[in-house]
């Protein structure tokens, strides 16, 4: 890489769904949340991959420790918000529960 290189990061918003089944009613219920993902490779391939129009942001970065501490703070930022509906989940549980992890396009 020279020196006017930068690292690139692209990210974008998605909207994860949560199923789980409470046990007093049987009925499916949904929880969802927008969180911020980072797509993994180039720019040409985000946009044959998503044909409808998706928004996103380039983020660019001088030095390759800069890149991976933001990917790495967005990653966190993901599993906590992925903890706080499990939560939320539990709480509105009794007796366990049926669930299925968040689903969403990748």
């Amino acid at each position: 890489m020279t020196a006017n290189e930068k690292y690139e990061v692209i990210t974008y918003e998605e909207n994860i769904v949560f199923n789980f089944t409470l046990p007093e009613d049987g009925k499916e219920n949904q929880l969802s949340k927008e969180v911020t993902l980072v797509w993994d490779d180039v720019l040409e391939k985000f946009l044959e991959t998503f044909t409808q129009e998706k928004s996103y942001t380039i983020h660019l970065f001088k030095h390759e420790k800069e890149k991976n501490r933001f990917i790495e703070n967005i990653e966190n930022v993901t599993e906590e918000i992925i903890d706080q509906i499990d939560e939320e989940i539990s709480q509105k549980m009794k007796f366990g529960f049926d669930y299925t992890s968040p689903t969403y396009e990748d």
